[in-house]
């Protein structure tokens, strides 16, 4: 009797041990995130993470990661940092429009950390693949004196860069760039710069969508949900984005 119940108990522990690791358990969604929304999103994720789901995100130009997925990259969720690639994505059949959102609306700064170094050059994100790049070209374009010797970054992550590292003297930068450098540092030359207003340049809506071909579409929606609640939006104002019910940064 004794060696049975020990049997019976074995298997009642091991089913236990079975069923924890099942409610432990996470799914990895892959996400191809627009550079500018890299650290934001790990931050937003940090902070309040989904339950039962794990993110794997691929950050480049939203350029670039329109190119993979059109290509057969396995991402189940796209961030681009415009309305036209994910739209575009619909349209191919690449993405399902019921689940487009507009998750922000990107925010550009005009950043000069030294004015006691000037090297002439610009620095913005390369406009043939990133949103921010061709609303930091029509800013600067409009605004700047010519000739403008411009340095492009591959994306807005990158311009930034130009300008932190002295290869550029100003740029034209995400906002959010320069909010999330100053929360990881506190070194105030981050909050030096000149807030653009939205009217000087092109709308950068920045719009998201999941692949149809994705495997794990309740997680992916749930990731989208989660981008849009009250509290991650309020959130996104505060990281140097505007939202769809906002009207000016914080």
């Amino acid at each position: 009797m004794s060696k049975l119940y020990n049997t019976w108990l074995s298997y009642f522990l091991f089913g236990i041990c079975v069923f924890s690791s099942s409610l432990n358990a996470k799914e990895t969604i892959h996400v191809a995130v627009a550079s500018n929304f890299k650290t934001v999103l790990q931050t937003l994720l940090q902070d309040s993470p989904i339950p039962g789901i794990q993110v794997k995100i691929s950050a480049a130009s939203s350029g670039v990661l329109y190119s993979q997925i059109v290509h057969g990259a396995p991402f189940d969720v796209f961030l681009s940092a415009d309305d036209v690639r994910p739209q575009a994505l619909i349209k191919e059949g690449f993405a399902s429009q019921s689940s487009l959102i507009t998750y922000a609306l990107g925010e550009l700064a005009v950043w000069q950390p030294n004015a006691n170094k000037v090297n002439n050059k610009v620095a913005i994100a390369n406009p043939r693949f990133s949103p921010y790049g061709q609303a930091s070209e029509f800013y600067a374009n409009a605004n700047f004196k010519k000739p403008i010797n411009y340095v492009y970054g591959n994306n807005i992550t990158q311009a930034f860069q130009f300008v932190q590292s002295g290869n550029a003297s100003v740029g034209v930068v995400a906002v959010s760039t320069l909010k999330m450098a100053f929360n990881n540092s506190q070194d105030p030359q981050y909050l030096s710069y000149k807030l653009i207003p939205p009217s000087e340049y092109p709308e950068i809506i920045q719009q998201g969508v999941i692949i149809k071909s994705s495997k794990k579409l309740a997680s992916a929606q749930k990731l989208m949900d989660f981008l849009m609640t009250s509290s991650t939006q309020l959130k996104l104002v505060e990281l140097g984005y505007r939202t769809k019910d906002s009207n000016a940064s914080k």
